[in-house]
């Protein structure tokens, strides 16, 4: 390649030669020495296309690379970074780890050669562990093994145990935890039944921090739950084992439904405000504040009894207009025992937003973007919210009003609550 690059420079030079003396005939001396910058310029730019990438090796060999040096350790939970400085070699390729999670149970972690630190990870417990730092170059050959010990800090897994926690929910249990590195965690479900075996009833994959999910469909019957915690390492939790009985839920009553109209909510137009629940989700009508409104919108509804809400249902104007116009996108929910506007009065049980599955631009359609609009968008109520008489949609924007607007049109076709009164 060198030599290459050598009578591709010879050869240019020739040519130049050449052209200079060609023009030195027709040019004066200071048009020259702008060309000559000119073809210098090329000379650089075909130079620099050509240059060899130094980390390539000439030709295989048998010469194995120098160690990493400089090794330091940072214990994190359920694992370790470690960083190190890598050996000068030109044809290095990358450093990697080996390491046991657990007796038996081998991982290998690589890190390529532009970077100077790897994090081993999956342990479930914090006892020490050897790993051995290998560096490798371009013909596979490995050099001595860096040999060092880690002691991780407890794991994802046991963090989120520390504060696992469930309640009664409507139709089964609600589970929290705290899962502060972010880790990917599987929370399984169980039950026992008749016989007093244990059955898998449900699973929850999650990376969010704080954990808080779910489960539903059982019967308001008394039974006996175990909840653990492991992740893809197959580190478990113990489990955790508490009898409950699930909440019975039932669809609140349409017909106790009435409008409330506090001073500062949305003026309703073309519509009645009343067959937002009047269980007709085709054509027809539904909620619909005047063009002059603007955003956010209130409708405050009163629910004729006072309940603790499970989840509700909503439906945009689907005829064609899904997901565009004024169909609701972010709203929130807010409930009170109270029908006036005093804020402390009113508590926040959930922000919603409606999204697009298909994710297309407005105007197109997926067979999934038409079902999902025809079967209504379902949102869940924290288990720990209180009971409420009263409810305020708070209408943020539209699938073309952002938040903040000072006029545009918002609507809804139906909305529909569950839970216990």
């Amino acid at each position: 390649m060198v030599k290459l690059l050598f009578e591709f420079n010879y050869l240019t030079m020739s040519v130049l030669d050449k052209i200079i003396l060609q023009q030195k005939r027709k040019m004066k001396k200071k048009h020259i020495v702008n060309y000559l910058s000119v073809i210098t310029m090329m000379i650089l730019f075909f130079s620099s296309c050509v240059q060899r990438n130094i980390r390539e090796p000439l030709k295989e060999d048998s010469t194995p690379p120098a160690p990493v040096t400089n090794v330091t350790v940072e214990n994190l939970h359920g694992a370790a970074k470690i960083s190190y400085d890598i050996p000068k070699d030109l044809d290095l390729l990358y450093v990697k780890a080996n390491y046991e999670i657990r007796e038996g149970v081998k991982e290998e972690k690589r890190a390529s050669f532009y970077g100077h630190n790897l994090t081993v990870e999956g342990f479930g417990d914090t006892v020490k562990h050897e790993v051995t730092l290998v560096a490798v170059d371009r013909s596979g050959n490995e050099s001595e093994g860096t040999k060092i010990t880690i002691k991780p800090l407890i794991s994802p897994v046991q963090v989120g145990y520390s504060s696992l926690s469930y309640i009664e929910d409507f139709g089964g249990i609600n589970v929290s935890y705290e899962n502060p590195s972010g880790a990917d965690l599987i929370t399984t479900i169980m039950t026992r039944d008749f016989t007093g075996e244990w059955k898998e009833y449900s699973k929850n994959y999650t990376s969010q921090s704080d954990v808080n999910f779910s489960v539903r469909g059982l019967p308001p019957v008394t039974a006996t739950f175990g909840v653990f915690i492991r992740d893809k390492w197959n580190n478990y939790s113990d489990t955790l084992i508490k009898d409950l009985t699930p909440l019975k839920e039932i669809k609140l009553n349409k017909k106790k439904f009435s409008v409330v109209n506090l001073p500062n909510d949305a003026e309703i137009d073309t519509w009645p405000i009343e067959s937002f629940w009047d269980d007709y989700i085709w054509g027809g009508s539904g909620m619909h504040t005047t063009g002059n409104t603007g955003l956010p919108a209130w409708v405050t509804i009163d629910l004729g009894v006072t309940a603790r809400l499970s989840r509700i249902r909503i439906w945009q104007v689907h005829d064609g207009r899904e997901y565009s116009g004024g169909n609701i996108r972010q709203f929130e929910l807010w409930g009170s025992n109270y029908p006036d506007t005093i804020s402390a009065h009113w508590t926040l049980l959930q922000s919603c937003e409606i999204v697009k599955p298909s994710g297309l631009p407005m105007g197109e359609l997926s067979n999934e973007d038409v079902r999902e609009a025809e079967d209504g968008h379902e949102f869940s109520i924290p288990a720990d919210a209180p009971s409420v008489r009263y409810i305020r949609l708070k209408i943020i924007s539209t699938f073309t009003i952002t938040s903040g607007a000072r006029t545009g049109s918002t609507w809804a076709r139906e909305i529909t609550f569950w839970g216990q009164d």
